[in-house]
């Protein structure tokens, strides 16, 4: 019988460390303990693996990073650190997005010039909601930026203010 070729490009390093995943901001961390780790990925081991999405995010040694699950048992999983070129390529989706967003809060204050009374209705709430949406294309025109999909993350985020499923 022949062993199966060895996959790895980075060195992989036996430890015994206390880890976390993060699920959401708002979500309890799991405690786990990293086995096997290397500049590259980790195996994780846990109590159960049952109920853990296919992307996470790991706190080993006090730092976080971006996972993604390649393997999974029972109890442990094989990870995946998100690439730097991944990493670069959010942070400039992200960078295109700050022009059109600073536009759109200025079409905003217009639109709805700020009151002393804070008594806004969740109906209003939502139907300003939309509004932003609907002027989404019209700001990234305004700044030059070509029109693409309103930013995930800012949907995400109004998500969690609101309460609801993400």
């Amino acid at each position: 019988m022949t062993a199966l070729a060895e996959q790895r490009r980075f060195l992989r390093k036996r430890v015994f460390r206390p880890a976390q995943i993060v699920l959401s901001e708002k979500a309890p961390k799991l405690e786990c303990n990293a086995l096997d780790l290397s500049a590259q990925g980790v195996r994780l081991r846990l109590l159960t693996t049952y109920g853990i999405p296919h992307e996470f995010d790991v706190i080993i040694d006090g730092r976080r990073k971006p996972s993604r699950s390649i393997w999974r048992t029972d109890t442990e999983i094989g990870v995946m650190f998100s690439d730097a070129s991944q990493q670069s390529a959010d942070f400039m989706r992200h960078e295109r997005d700050i022009a059109p967003l600073i536009e759109l809060l200025k079409m905003a204050e217009e639109t709805w010039p700020s009151s002393e009374s804070a008594e806004i209705s969740e109906t209003e709430l939502l139907s300003r909601d939309q509004a932003l949406l609907d002027m989404w294309p019209e700001a990234c025109r305004r700044t030059g930026v070509p029109v693409h999909e309103f930013p995930i993350g800012v949907i995400k985020r109004w998500q969690q203010e609101m309460g609801w499923p993400n």
